[in-house]
C-alpha cells in the first residue's frame, strides 16, 4: 500500500473507550511522535481500527509502535494497556521462536495471512495455548518504504481446543468399545488425558479397602518423569488434600509449593521425590467412599484449563462406569466358571450317589437289584423278577419302553430312556435309565444291564418353566389383542377422527401400559384401587390438591379388574378434562367408591360426580367410543352395572360391580400405596423456548419433537449418541432437554451432568421404571416413563421450566 506523506492534525472523536485512551495518550513521548505529525495513512487506519468490531491493531515504525482497538484489548488481556509500546516487549513470551520472523517478512514488505497459527501465551498469569487467525498487511511510504504493518485478527483458541476435545472424547469412545479389561481401560483413559493436555505423567489410583493408601499398577509416562506405579500412604500428600479428595471434590493444582492443601514440608517433600509439581486430580466415590482416582501430573507449575478439568472429569466418570462394567463382567464369568465347575462337582457326586444299579436275565426272568434301585423303582425286598420290574412302569410309558429295548437289540445301541414309575401308593416319579442289552445271532435278548436315575425334580422343574412361558406368551397375546381391539373400535367410530381420535387412541393404550407396569411391579398380584384412581386424575390436580376429592375404603383388586377399571377411568378423566368439570378451573370431581351388601354377596359402588363445569343442556346424541367402553367393558369383563347421568350440573357416573369378579383374597390387609404425582405446567411456557431432545428410536424422537413444536418449542435434534448429546450439552444454549436414558447400550449421564451443571431443566423420558441406577445429583430428576401421551410430556417440561421440579 502506497501513501502520501501529508499531515492531518488531531485524531477525530468516536471509537469508544478506546478511541479516548488513543486520544489522550502522551504519544509525544513514543517514537511515533503526536498525532500532528502522524501520516494521513496512519490516521486513516487507526479510524478504521477503531470503528470495528473485530480485533484489529498496528505496528508502526522501526521501533515497532503498537496501536490497537477494544475487540484486541480482549486479546491482551493483563498486558493491557499497552498502547505505544514496543510489539516485541508487549509481546516477549512468543517474539523470538514465533513473531519476529514473520514481523521481518512485514516489514520486508511481504503480505502474510495465517489461518490457524498456535502461540504460548502469557496474558493472565499463566502460560496459555492460544491459536490465532490473522493478517499482516504492510504500509509503503512514497518511496516504497514499510513503514508498519496493519493486522486485523480472530482469536480461535475456543474453537480449535472444543475440537480436540470432541475427536478425545470419539477416540475414548472407541477406546472404551474395543476393551474388555479394566487394566486396559484405566492405562488407556490415562493416556488420552495427558496427551491432551500436554502432561508428563498420568495414572488411575484404587484406594485400598482401609482407604489409606493408593495403589497404581502402571502410569503412562512421556519419557520426562519416572514412573510413580507402586503404593502410596495417601496422607504423606497432606491431610487437607486428601480431605478435598474424599469428598468428591475434583482437585487442580498448578504449583504444589504454593498451595495451602500441599505446601506443608512433609508434603512438599512427597511430591518432590515423586517429581510433582502441580497435579488434577479426580476422585470417584462409591457409597460414599473414595475408591479410585484419575490422576494427571506434570512435572512444572502450569495452569489447568477450566474446560480441560471438566473434560478430565468427564473422561473420568466414563472410565469408572466401564471399569465397574468390565469387572461386572468378569465377576459375572468368574461366577459363572464357579457355579458351572460346583455343578459339575456336584452332578458327579450325585451321580454316584443317586444313580442304581441292576441287572435282567432274560433266560431265567430275574432281575437282580441294588438297595438304591430298588428305591428309585419303588420295588420291595421280596421282588426280584422282570414282570416285577415292569409293573412299577406307568401303563402308558411300559409299550414304548419294550419299544427301545427292542430298538436297541435291532441296531446294537445303549439304552437311554425316560419313563415314568408308580409306587403302591399311586406316586409318579420319573426315572431315566441307560445301559446296554446282550442278544443270541437271531437277535433275543439274553442279558441287560445299566443304571437308573430320579429325574423327577428336573422334569417338574422344566415343566414350571413351560408354564411359565406359557403364561407369558398368553399374556403378551392378550394385551395385544385389547390394543388391536381398541385401536380398531377407536377409529372405526365416525365421531372421531382426525388428531383428536390419534389422539385418544394414544391416551387409552398409555392408561393401559401404566396399569400393567402397575401390575408387573405386584408381580400380578393385583392392585390398590386407590393407585388406580390417583394416578388417572393426578394430572389435573395442578396445584389445587382439592380440585379432585379422592376417597373409600382399601381395596386390592385383581389385574383383569385393574385393567379394565383403568380404561373406564381414563375415558371418565379424558372426558371431564375436555368437555366436562376438570375442563374450567372452578370446576370440581368426586371419585369416591364404598362396599355394599346386595343380591348375589358383596358389591363396589363406585361414584363419579362432577360439578362446577359446563351446563349440560342435554345428554349426547350420539355415545361415543369412551361412553361404550365404560359401559360395555365393565359389564362384560367384570359383570358390573354403569348408569351415566348427563345431569345439567354436571355428569354423574354410578359403577356397581360384584366384589366377586374384583377382590385379590390373600389374607392380607390392604394398603394405601403411593404413585408419584405427574408434574403438569402451563404448556404456554414452551413458547419460543429452545429444546433438546436425546432418542434413539426414530419414530418416538419424531413423535417427541413434533408435540414439543406443537407447543411453540424450537427442537434441537433429535439426537442419538451420548456423544452427540455431550457435545451440545457443553457447547450449545438450551431452555430444557429432554432425553432419553439409553441410547443403543450408554446411559445418557455425562450429558444430564453437564445440563445440570448449567442449570438447563432436563425430563428423562424413558423404557425403565425402577430397575436401573440412577447416579447421586441426577436421581431427583423427573422421569416420564414410555409409552407416554406426548401431552404429557409437554405438561412435565412445562413444570419443571416453571419450577415444578429441581433441574
Amino acid at each position: 500500500m502506497r501513501v502520501d506523506s501529508s499531515r492531518s492534525g488531531a485524531l477525530p472523536a468516536g471509537g469508544g473507550e478506546m478511541g479516548h485512551l488513543i486520544r489522550t495518550h502522551n504519544w509525544q513521548d513514543t517514537p511515533i511522535g503526536p498525532p500532528a505529525d502522524w501520516p494521513q495513512v496512519l490516521h486513516i487506519l487507526v479510524d478504521l481500527m477503531l470503528a470495528s468490531s473485530q480485533p484489529m491493531f498496528i505496528v508502526w515504525g522501526p521501533e515497532r509502535t503498537m496501536l490497537y482497538n477494544s475487540a484486541y484489548r480482549e486479546i491482551l488481556a493483563s498486558k493491557h494497556p499497552a498502547l505505544g509500546q514496543a510489539f516485541d516487549k508487549v509481546w516477549y513470551e512468543i517474539w523470538e521462536h514465533d513473531l519476529q520472523p514473520i514481523v521481518a517478512r512485514a516489514y520486508a514488505g511481504e503480505a502474510l495471512h495465517m489461518d490457524d497459527y498456535p502461540l504460548m501465551m502469557m496474558r493472565k498469569g499463566y502460560l496459555e495455548e492460544t491459536h490465532f487467525s490473522f493478517s499482516y498487511t504492510p504500509v509503503r511510504n512514497p518511496d516504497g518504504g514499510v513503514e508498519g504493518f496493519f493486522c486485523p485478527c480472530l482469536e480461535i483458541t475456543e474453537q480449535v481446543l472444543e475440537e480436540r476435545r470432541a475427536r478425545l472424547r470419539a477416540e475414548l469412545t472407541e477406546r472404551l468399545r474395543s476393551l474388555s479389561s479394566p487394566k486396559g481401560l484405566t492405562h488407556e483413559a490415562a493416556a488420552l488425558v495427558a496427551r491432551h493436555v500436554g502432561a508428563e505423567q498420568s495414572a488411575y489410583a484404587e484406594i485400598d479397602d482401609s482407604g489409606e493408601f493408593a495403589i497404581i499398577e502402571s502410569d503412562w509416562n512421556n519419557g520426562r518423569m519416572h514412573s510413580n506405579a507402586g503404593r502410596h500412604r495417601l496422607l504423606d500428600f497432606g491431610p487437607a488434600f486428601i480431605a478435598d479428595l474424599k469428598a468428591g471434590r475434583s482437585i487442580a493444582i498448578g504449583d504444589v509449593r504454593l498451595d495451602p492443601r500441599t505446601s506443608a514440608p512433609e508434603a512438599r517433600e512427597t511430591f518432590s521425590q515423586r517429581g510433582i509439581r502441580a497435579f488434577l486430580n479426580v476422585p470417584h466415590i462409591r457409597n460414599g467412599r473414595l475408591v479410585a482416582v484419575l490422576a494427571v501430573h506434570a512435572a512444572e507449575p502450569r495452569y489447568w484449563h477450566p474446560a480441560d478439568v471438566a473434560l478430565v472429569e468427564e473422561v473420568a466418570e466414563r472410565t469408572n462406569v466401564a471399569v465397574e462394567g468390565a469387572r461386572s463382567e468378569d465377576a459375572r464369568r468368574a461366577s459363572e466358571d464357579r457355579l458351572r465347575e460346583t455343578r459339575d462337582a456336584l452332578a458327579l457326586a450325585t451321580k454316584a450317589s443317586s444313580l442304581g444299579w441292576g441287572t435282567w436275565d432274560f433266560t431265567t426272568g430275574k432281575a437282580s437289584v441294588d438297595v438304591r434301585g430298588r428305591e428309585i423303582m419303588g420295588l420291595e425286598p421280596g421282588e426280584g423278577a422282570i414282570e416285577d420290574w415292569m409293573r412299577c412302569i406307568h401303563p402308558e410309558d411300559r409299550e414304548g419302553f419294550e419299544s427301545e429295548i427292542g430298538a436297541c437289540l435291532r441296531e446294537g445301541r445303549s439304552f437311554d430312556h425316560e419313563y415314568r414309575v408308580v409306587d403302591r401308593d399311586g406316586g409318579q416319579r420319573f426315572v431315566h435309565g441307560t445301559g446296554f442289552f446282550n442278544a443270541t445271532p437271531d437277535g433275543r435278548p439274553t442279558l441287560g444291564t445299566g443304571f437308573v436315575r430320579d429325574v423327577t425334580d428336573q422334569k417338574r422343574s422344566e415343566q414350571h418353566q413351560n408354564m411359565l412361558m406359557a403364561e407369558l406368551d398368553h399374556r403378551v397375546k392378550n394385551i395385544l389383542a385389547v390394543v388391536q381391539s381398541i385401536a380398531r373400535q377407536s377409529l372405526a367410530r365416525g365421531n372421531e377422527t382426525g388428531p383428536e381420535a390419534a389422539e385418544r387412541l394414544v391416551g387409552r393404550i398409555s392408561a393401559l401400559a401404566w396399569s400393567h407396569t402397575l401390575l408387573a411391579r405386584s408381580r400380578w398380584e393385583g392392585a390398590c384401587l386407590e393407585v388406580l384412581v390417583e394416578n388417572a386424575i393426578a394430572a389435573y390436580r395442578n396445584e389445587h390438591a382439592a380440585r379432585v376429592l379422592v376417597k373409600g375404603p382399601g381395596l386390592k383388586i385383581t389385574p383383569k379388574a385393574a385393567q379394565t377399571l383403568t380404561l373406564a377411568l381414563h375415558e371418565l378423566v379424558t372426558n371431564a378434562a375436555k368437555y366436562g368439570a376438570l375442563s374450567r378451573p372452578e370446576g370440581r370431581v368426586t371419585a369416591e367408591w364404598s362396599l355394599a351388601e346386595g343380591q348375589g354377596g358383596g358389591r363396589l359402588v363406585f361414584i363419579w360426580q362432577e360439578e362446577g363445569g359446563p351446563v349440560i343442556d342435554h345428554p349426547p346424541r350420539r355415545k361415543g367410543f369412551g361412553s361404550l367402553l365404560i359401559e360395555r367393558t365393565l359389564a362384560y369383563d367384570l359383570n358390573g352395572e354403569v348408569t351415566l347421568d348427563f345431569a345439567p350440573a354436571g355428569l354423574r357416573a354410578v359403577i356397581n360391580l360384584p366384589l366377586d369378579k374384583l377382590r385379590v383374597v390373600d389374607g392380607q390387609p390392604e394398603r394405601r400405596a403411593k404413585t408419584p404425582t405427574p408434574l403438569a405446567g402451563n404448556r404456554s411456557t414452551l413458547r419460543g423456548k429452545r429444546v433438546l431432545v436425546v432418542e434413539d428410536e426414530h419414530f418416538v424422537g419424531h413423535e417427541t419433537a413434533k408435540a414439543l413444536e406443537g407447543a411453540g418449542s424450537r427442537v434441537v435434534g433429535p439426537v442419538s449418541t451420548v456423544g452427540e448429546a455431550l457435545k451440545l450439552a457443553v457447547t450449545e444454549d438450551f431452555d430444557a432437554a429432554v432425553l432419553d436414558v439409553n441410547l443403543n447400550g450408554e446411559l445418557i449421564w455425562p450429558a444430564a451432568r453437564a445440563l445440570c451443571a448449567r442449570e438447563i431443566p432436563v425430563v428423562f423420558a424413558t423404557g425403565y421404571s425402577d430397575t436401573v441406577g440412577v447416579p447421586r445429583g441426577l436421581d431427583k430428576l423427573p422421569w416420564i416413563e414410555k409409552p407416554f401421551e406426548t401431552d404429557r410430556l409437554v405438561l412435565a417440561l412445562a413444570a419443571v421450566m416453571d419450577g415444578g421440579a429441581a433441574a
